[in-house]
């Protein structure tokens, strides 16, 4: 019987989402047999991680980093057929491999053909490289749909394979469990319901259905929504995406903490690496505005739908300013990310 394996790093709080795409994939496809583990099985209990690894078809990680834990597997998944690792240690995602797709030993985990599309529209610093990367994952199915070469398709069933993961949430981890099964594991699954998505970047709030792809969107719902608000100091406030995806509890309830203090809150969720985009492009001060009406532009890349706030909150690790930043190719202390 085909079997996939999932090991999700440092993602614990995502453990019953993928049991739960688990369950779900498996009702309707019987035939495929589905583990799903975290870092933490790794520590607890690796005879058991073991013996699912033991003649499994598909491997398929995500944010490992631990240095014993990435060896550890790196020993026991070079033979799986079938190997998929995102967003992990480059030891382990150089193990890519689907069909006749590998990205193998490349400096930065990225495969030759999506660094060579990257580098035809997406100059400049690496950060908005890496950002631009995000967004080449997400369109890239499309560009390459119509290139009948093999390999190629293989690396746009790649890209189709992160956008689902990328997405996040249980329908489209399990749309991710059957396009394996009926595209590389000879499963009759039928037809596998369409990605739902979710931006990259985005605002929400509780009271409002979906997401705000525009922080200027977001700020006059959100006065129409909260008149007394007009004078009320606005902040920031960035969130990791997969929290947003997954629901986590204390989103919601940050933002009413905003509120009762007599905030505006400007909750905006990111992947990661476009940190600097959203503090850059997507939040500015009322004095540069001003300078702006001025004719004097400061940062050229400030978008139209850009607001004024009065602070910035994150609740992701990474630095906004100082600590080490990831320029020309190495870590670089003491510059701005």
């Amino acid at each position: 019987m085909p079997r996939i394996v999932l090991i999700a790093g440092f993602e614990s709080f995502n453990a019953d989402l993928y049991r739960q795409a688990a369950q779900l994939a498996q009702s309707r496809c019987p035939q495929l047999e589905i583990h799903t583990f975290s870092d933490r099985d790794l520590t607890a209990d690796p005879q058991r991680v073991a013996t699912a690894l033991e003649g499994t078809t598909v491997f398929f990680g995500s944010l490992l980093f631990d240095y014993d834990q990435v060896q550890w597997l790196r020993d026991r998944v070079q033979g799986i057929p079938i190997r998929l690792v995102f967003e992990s240690a480059l030891e382990l995602m150089s193990l890519t491999r689907l069909g006749a797709f590998a990205i193998g030993d490349q400096p930065q985990g990225m495969p030759k053909p999506v660094k060579f599309i990257l580098n035809k529209f997406s100059q400049g610093r690496e950060e908005d490289r890496l950002a631009g990367y995000l967004s080449f994952l997400k369109i890239g199915p499309k560009l390459l749909k119509f290139v009948p070469v093999q390999k190629v398709q293989d690396l746009r069933h790649w890209l189709m394979i992160y956008g689902y993961w990328n997405a996040g949430g249980a329908e489209n981890v399990a749309s991710l469990f059957w396009f394996l099964a009926q595209q590389y594991l000879a499963l009759e699954v039928g037809e596998i319901p369409s990605l739902r998505e979710t931006p990259n970047m985005g605002l929400l709030h509780p009271d409002a259905k979906g997401y705000f792809e525009s922080p200027r969107l977001y700020l006059q719902w959100y006065l129409r929504q909260h008149p007394a608000a007009a004078s009320w100091p606005v902040v920031g406030i960035l969130l990791y995406r997969k929290h947003v995806v997954t629901q986590q509890p204390y989103i919601s309830q940050l933002i009413r903490r905003f509120e009762a203090a007599g905030l505006v809150p400007l909750p905006i969720f990111i992947n990661g690496v476009e940190g600097h985009v959203a503090v850059r492009d997507w939040m500015t001060s009322h004095s540069e505005l001003s300078r702006r009406h001025q004719g004097l532009v400061e940062t050229p890349s400030l978008s139209q739908e850009a607001v004024a706030v009065d602070a910035i909150i994150s609740t992701i690790g990474f630095p906004l300013v100082g600590g080490a930043c990831w320029l020309h190719g190495g870590w670089t202390p003491g510059r701005c990310c």
